[in-house]
């Protein structure tokens, strides 16, 4: 249990639980939608990367929005309220032009949500950002739920029926968000240094460029890792297991990571996360009908993920204090899974014609290997 007090535990597991519940459901599931639907490779590349830049822009709108309102809470509750009745028209648009107005409509209002809520979780730790793994490991085991369910689910039924999932899980993110409330800001106001000077700094440049490049060298996993396997032969029950293999190495290097940073300086924990991934994408490309090899690169998910998500926050909140917390989060959410997984998505679609997929992972493996020499020797520690 949490050393902090005055911090709703279960509430705020709770979100976490059914906001990657819902990312359970697009990850794996998504591009298999777009294929069930018609869409090419190509055609799917770009429906993600359009996803991707829009988070590029939209997360510094609300993460602006929330710091100079304070009013974090009610901005989350309107984005996930306005996705949900956007999503809904998903079941009447046809074709390549109406599917991406609602990926955009969704992407910009959804840019409002994690952001806001990684800052209202962080505040309520205050100092002791350490204990955040033990909250959002229940982020994890929604997402390993629910990639686990609609894997044997979409062995039974059509994969098209993957929207109705996903409306009842943005009802549930939103009657989850109804239970907590904004939590108040550290120093808000006491910064001596503009938000630009924050960022022209280099090592949060530096940081910020590392974080580019691995969420890049993820556009491939996010876009086609399942598409992938299927055309290998796997089943959607066990790509729903090797989806949710990573994600219990995930769940597990949450559990410890508060230990593993009492031990070992966050950019060592940074660089071997980016080190990993490298070694991980391309073992994905080039031996994908290996099973039990397979099998040990999905637990290298607790690295690529796990590990490089809890230092991520680590230097958010150390780099972007008080009045600047919400976009420092929104900087680092459009930066990284914004313009990087957008680039990513793009360039993956556009590769996955020359080879069936296995370049677009050996780029990616590049990707990962320059964002650890970047942090290597931007980042002091």
């Amino acid at each position: 249990m949490l050393t902090v007090p005055n911090v709703p535990y279960w509430r705020l597991s709770s979100f976490y639980f059914f906001y990657f519940a819902l990312l359970g459901c697009i990850s794996p599931y998504w591009g298999l939608f777009l294929d069930e639907r018609g869409f090419t490779a190509q055609q799917i590349g770009e429906l993600m990367a359009l996803f991707g830049l829009v988070r590029i822009i939209a997360p510094n709108v609300w993460g602006w929005l929330g710091d100079m309102s304070g009013r974090r809470m009610p901005l989350l509750r309107l984005g996930t309220a306005v996705c949900f009745l956007i999503f809904m028209n998903i079941f009447w648009v046809d074709g390549f032009m109406a599917m991406a107005t609602i990926m955009i409509g969704y992407g910009f209002f959804w840019a409002a949500v994690l952001p806001q809520f990684e800052v209202i979780t962080l505040n309520y730790l205050q100092t002791q950002t350490d204990h955040y793994s033990k909250i959002r490991i229940w982020g994890s085991i929604g997402f390993a739920v629910f990639v686990l369910v609609l894997g044997w689910v979409f062995d039974h039924i059509s994969v098209a029926n993957l929207p109705v999932f996903m409306l009842i899980l943005l009802a549930a993110i939103f009657v989850s968000s109804l239970t907590v409330q904004g939590r108040f800001q550290v120093g808000e106001h006491d910064e001596t240094n503009g938000f630009l000077f924050l960022v022209k700094h280099p090592a949060v440049f530096a940081f910020l460029l590392a974080g580019f490049l691995m969420q890049m060298s993820h556009g491939a996993y996010y876009t086609f890792f399942s598409l992938f396997l299927e055309k290998q032969g796997y089943s959607k029950s066990m790509i729903g297991f090797l989806w949710a293999l990573g994600v219990v190495a995930e769940v597990l290097i949450f559990l410890v990571a508060h230990r593993l940073f009492a031990h070992v300086n966050y950019k060592t924990v940074l660089i071997v996360s980016l080190l990993l991934a490298a070694i991980r994408w391309w073992f994905i490309g080039n031996f994908s009908d290996v099973l039990w090899l397979l099998l040990i690169m999905q637990l290298l998910h607790a690295a690529t993920f796990g590990t490089m998500h809890a230092v991520s926050m680590y230097y958010v909140h150390r780099f972007f204090k008080g009045r600047h917390q919400g976009q420092g989060q929104a900087l680092f959410s459009s930066v990284t899974y914004g313009a990087g997984g957008a680039l990513g998505a793009w360039i993956a679609g556009h590769v996955w014609g020359w080879d069936q997929g296995v370049s677009m992972f050996e780029l990616a493996a590049l990707s990962a290997l320059l964002g650890a020499a970047i942090a290597w020797f931007g980042i002091r520690r």
